[in-house]
């Protein structure tokens, strides 16, 4: 059986253009090796998307963002993926917001740490990133280009 678990996932930018990610050990299909990943989370009964990320950002960041700080969101991509068993079909939904500062005071490293990554380092890292393609994507959200429809990125 495979559980439906949406989540919505905020690409933070700081004033130098760096965004903020979190290190992680994947779940199957990945291998068991740490990775990279953007603050979010799974999206609560009676939530909206953008209610979610804006939640997932002060539990995991300390960082105070309203929906409206997010906009629309600038990218989604779905796929499968299990743990201990247990089987998800998962449709991440992506905002982008610039913060103030880069003090990160919630729970979201899961004691994996953190850390903020220019387009550049991502782009040029040899670690597992996800979602893949956040560097293309982040280069132009951080000139202030944004598409007409959220992009899907690869799974």
């Amino acid at each position: 059986m495979i559980t439906n678990r949406p989540t919505a996932r905020v690409m933070l930018a700081d004033p130098a253009d760096r965004v903020l990610m979190f290190r992680f050990v994947p779940p199957d299909p990945w291998p068991s090796e740490p990775a990279w990943h953007l603050p979010g989370g799974g999206i609560e009964p009676g939530e909206s998307v953008v209610e979610a990320a804006s939640r997932e950002v002060r539990e995991e960041t300390g960082l105070i963002l309203v929906p409206q700080d997010l906009g629309e969101p600038v990218a989604v991509n779905a796929g499968e993926w299990s743990i201990q068993g247990s089987h998800y079909y998962t449709v991440h939904t992506y905002f982008f917001a610039r913060v103030p500062k880069v003090d990160v005071s919630g729970t979201g490293d899961d004691g994996y740490g953190h850390r903020w990554w220019t387009v550049a380092e991502l782009g040029a890292t040899n670690e597992r990133v996800f979602p893949p393609g956040l560097a293309g994507l982040l280069k132009d959200l951080l000139q202030g280009v944004r598409h007409e429809r959220p992009v899907t990125l690869d799974w």
